[in-house]
């Protein structure tokens, strides 16, 4: 049962995430580059990880992300792991190295790190 499952998964993602899953990430358009400020930053995770990450940092159930919300998992994870994770890609992730400036890179790992406990 698990494997038919697994393929429809990967089904269902190909066709939300297109080409991506196979060949790194999908081309972020340019009037949806950030710029560094939290709003552009938003509009960029809603558009590129919300996909399966979800907009709450919960994640899809069905893929496995992490939860972004657990603080275990935020605890875990040093700011380094998240930036190499966003630039080469985790698992069935694809990597954003090229498609994102470093700047913004680390306005993705701080985004991140908002969905977990306050400090």
């Amino acid at each position: 049962m698990k494997k038919p499952l697994t393929l429809l998964m990967v089904l269902l993602m190909t066709s939300l995430c297109g080409p991506a899953l196979w060949s790194g990430a999908a081309p972020i358009p340019p009037n949806a580059q950030a710029t560094g400020s939290r709003k552009a930053i938003a509009a960029l995770y809603e558009t590129q990880c919300a996909k399966c990450h979800s907009s709450d940092g919960k994640g899809l159930e069905s893929l496995q992300p992490p939860d972004f919300t657990d603080p275990k998992w935020q605890a875990s994870r040093t700011s380094k792991q998240l930036t190499n994770g966003i630039i080469n890609g985790v698992g069935i992730m694809p990597g954003f190295k090229g498609a994102l400036k470093p700047a913004e890179v680390a306005a993705m790992v701080r985004y991140v790190r908002a969905f977990g406990p306050a400090k």
